[in-house]
């Protein structure tokens, strides 16, 4: 039997090497990704699709790092801070994720966070009040 924690933190750790190829043996053929607010990216192929595009706007920074992991039989969900490069140093976009692991590998992740707070950190604006002061 698989363990989805295992997988979903292997493949949020990949994130920093920035390589959509290494990610590609976590993803079901018929994974579905989405952003709240966004259209969802259905099919491996433009999951990767998908990730590649936003590796390429933050070329230099891009990371998950974990603040907290649950499972519940099939359904892991993360709380973490996607990190990217902006004018002030790295920084952290607060995200909540769902990410359903079937047969070893993920079969749906979305998403939920402030599709605003990257225009802010990257323009300069002060974010202290906007994110968990815990962070």
């Amino acid at each position: 039997m698989s363990d989805p924690a295992r997988i979903v933190r292997e493949f949020c750790d990949l994130m920093a090497k920035r390589d959509p190829a290494l990610l590609r043996p976590f993803l079901a053929e018929d994974a579905v990704y989405q952003n709240t607010g966004t259209p969802a990216s259905t099919g491996a192929a433009a999951v990767l699709a998908n990730l590649a595009g936003q590796f390429a706007v933050f070329p230099d920074s891009y990371e998950y790092k974990m603040i907290n992991l649950a499972v519940d039989g099939d359904v892991v969900l993360t709380e973490r801070l996607d990190l990217i490069r902006t004018p002030d140093g790295v920084r952290g976009v607060p995200v909540m994720g769902a990410f359903v692991v079937r047969e070893g590998v993920i079969t749906r992740w979305t998403d939920y966070w402030d599709t605003g707070l990257p225009a802010k950190m990257m323009s300069g604006q002060n974010i202290d009040g906007l994110v968990p002061a815990s962070y």
